[in-house]
């Protein structure tokens, strides 16, 4: 597998990957389908991730299988951490994801391996992410990772009050 920067060459790809694995994280049975449906259609558009690929503040990555299809992607962005993190020098990994066939292979591991390694190399001294309350999978995996919950912030997810947590790790 190869870890590269995204482009916009990628952008139909990536549009096609975000929508799959907000599918397979967020959908049925978790939540209603037109609700998922909703929030892509909203949120996961060409037209709004060519949006984020331009944003300087913004860095997407993508997990590139052996056949060239895309396995993952992150987007990690310079964004003020929530005020119960200590350090300050931190950099959040906005979205990270796997398609559901590569979780438990090590490919998860591998793209985090790699977002944590930009971030020392922009010298940052953290990263800190959000994880939806009900996503264990992914809970089990920062711990895994050296990560540590924080802290946590509700959100409207289809008329839902939800809640995420807050994990940061020290770089």
């Amino acid at each position: 597998m190869t870890f590269r920067p995204a482009t916009l060459s990628d952008i139909d790809a990536l549009t096609d990957l975000s929508a799959v694995t907000m599918r397979e994280s967020f959908g049925p049975p978790h939540n209603p389908a037109d609700v998922v449906e909703a929030y892509i259609a909203n949120a996961l558009t060409q037209l709004q991730l060519e949006a984020e690929l331009a944003d300087p503040r913004s860095a997407f990555f993508v997990l590139e299988a052996l056949d060239g299809s895309l396995a993952g992607y992150a987007k990690l962005r310079q964004y003020t951490p929530p005020r119960r993190m200590t350090e300050r020098n931190a950099l959040e990994i906005q979205r990270i994801y796997l398609r559901q066939p590569y979780i438990g292979q090590g490919a998860g591991a591998r793209l985090m391996q790699s977002c944590l390694d930009y971030a020392r190399q922009q010298g940052h001294r953290a990263v800190w992410l959000g994880v939806w309350e009900r996503n264990y999978v992914a809970q089990a995996f920062y711990q895994k990772m050296g990560f540590v919950r924080f802290g946590f912030h509700y959100f409207d997810f289809g008329g839902e009050r939800q809640r995420d947590y807050w994990f940061a790790k020290l770089l």
